[in-house]
């Protein structure tokens, strides 16, 4: 009875003895294996890498001679090549270079969804808020565009983006019919303090729409007043034009008089000035 005990004790040192040695062989295996799978997953991450890179190259390259719509898939297989689905500095850059690509291809509507997601992942930079807002009143979506602008404007209502995306998008609303609607934004923004020649000027041009000319004449003239260089040419051109369709030659034409004297006449401001003296 000892001497079975003794013997199967020894069939067991025995079984240990070989599994030890089928386990140590067994880790080397899996040692080796897995420095293969790190190796083949370090290969494969700087293969990826490399061809991010490439295909950033190759958009820039692209958006750089007007082929937007090669650059902007560029991008996108770039974006592709991330498999992290974090986005961090280089999704970021590809983003901003795309968002540019799809507007030199005009895709506007896709330019402002990706600076919609620009906002959501890189603190809402106000500059993307304006971006957003302009590309979609350009393309055609004024409601979303509207929403985002007094989104704007109610925290950063001085900003010259903001006096932007309001003119973009107040035309907008004016070429669609919507006058009302563009003159309460305009005179908001007057009622806030901002004393622009340009935005009397589109509201003088609003009223001019709606077939007003005295109230298109009354803002033309409130542009006048605020001394605002940049809009000053295009306020005596429209008030000219607006006296001209109230039939009031002679101030039309001293108002293109003065203009004349001011900026130069072109031949079609002087062909305008021949054309008044002839009524007078």
């Amino acid at each position: 009875m000892a001497n079975n005990v003794k013997g199967y004790t020894g069939y067991n040192d025995q079984i240990r003895e070989g599994q030890c040695k089928v386990t140590k062989n067994s880790w080397k295996v899996i040692t080796f294996a897995w420095f293969m799978g790190i190796f083949l997953i370090l290969s494969g991450c700087q293969d990826r890498e490399k061809e991010r890179q490439e295909l950033r190259l190759l958009g820039i390259s692209q958006l750089e001679t007007g082929d937007y719509e090669g650059a902007v898939a560029s991008f996108e297989e770039a974006l592709k090549k991330t498999s992290s689905g974090v986005v961090g500095a280089f999704e970021l850059d590809i983003l901003k270079y795309r968002a540019e690509a799809e507007y030199g291809a005009g895709d506007y509507q896709a330019a402002a969804y990706t600076y919609e997601i620009l906002l959501q992942v890189d603190e809402a930079l106000p500059e993307y808020q304006t971006r957003a807002c302009l590309l979609s009143a350009m393309a055609g979506q004024t409601d979303k565009a509207m929403e985002m602008y007094r989104k704007l404007y109610e925290t950063q209502p001085d900003s010259p983006d903001t006096a932007q995306a309001l003119l973009i998008l107040g035309q907008t609303l004016t070429s669609q019919g919507r006058i009302d609607e563009a003159m309460d934004l305009y005179q908001q923004a007057v009622n806030g303090g901002i004393k622009s020649g340009e935005i009397y000027n589109r509201m003088g041009l609003c009223q001019l729409e709606a077939g007003d000319y005295d109230e298109a004449l009354r803002y033309l003239e409130l542009g006048v007043q605020t001394g605002d260089g940049a809009a000053m040419e295009k306020l005596l051109r429209n008030q000219a034009a607006v006296c001209e369709k109230k039939l009031d030659f002679a101030r039309a034409l001293s108002i293109l008089e003065q203009y004349a004297a001011a900026y130069g006449a072109t031949p079609e401001i002087q062909k305008e000035i021949d054309f008044l003296r002839t009524r007078q």
